[in-house]
């Protein structure tokens, strides 16, 4: 997905992982508070306690928003419930699989007061894009990427299908300058928790998911 120039601040967000007072709390602090211009780096869902609150706050809010890794391992879960099926051996590996990875305290924020919200969250899920682009260039040119994990290295194969997998799930494993860093685009991303708890940026990307349900 591809979003034209604007001029008012634009906030990314990173991992909030069911923490929705916390996610209440920082939007407090921006100029416009919910009305600011909000992006969303997927793993919304997870280890905290509400979850099902924080992606009714953002869906409902119209904010972009790509799939993050814990998004693809509930999507997963629920794929035969998805397709009105009984749940095979796979999917019941899946479930157990998300289960241990924190999805358990997403089952509980579903709960008989939130329990609607389910259905249409999965499909609001299903339809997150792997990565988007602002043509919003930073002060050596480079437009915005965004994405869940480190998708820098794949940009050139971002249109193709199969490389929805590594922008969900890659890692920043060497912090040195590679060749790909010469890409015109700036990669911000979430999913590798920064020790310092502090966003990691360098002239080429910024890791910003610093831990919060930590």
């Amino acid at each position: 997905m591809f979003f034209s120039k604007k001029v008012e601040p634009l906030y990314i967000i990173s991992d909030v992982h069911g923490c929705a007072k916390s996610l209440h709390a920082l939007i407090e602090q921006l100029p416009n508070k919910a009305k600011s211009r909000l992006v969303f780096v997927g793993d919304l869902i997870d280890r905290g306690k509400y979850s099902a609150q924080v992606v009714e706050v953002v869906k409902e809010g119209g904010y972009p928003c790509v799939i993050g890794n814990h998004e693809q391992m509930m999507l997963d879960a629920f794929e035969d419930s998805l397709q009105g099926q009984m749940y095979g051996s796979n999917t019941l590996r899946n479930m157990a699989f998300w289960q241990r990875n924190g999805g358990d305290m997403t089952d509980r924020s579903y709960n008989s007061k939130s329990g609607a919200m389910l259905r249409p969250h999965l499909d609001w899920m299903k339809a997150l894009p792997a990565y988007l682009e602002f043509d919003i260039p930073d002060e050596n040119g480079k437009t915005l990427f965004i994405t869940h994990g480190f998708g820098l290295p794949f940009w050139e194969e971002r249109e193709d299908p199969q490389m929805k997998q590594a922008f969900i799930w890659e890692r920043l494993k060497d912090k040195r300058e590679q060749t790909y860093l010469d890409y015109p685009v700036f990669n911000v991303f979430g999913h590798d928790v920064q020790e310092s708890a502090l966003p990691f940026i360098t002239p080429h990307y910024a890791a910003i998911d610093t831990g919060c349900v930590y």
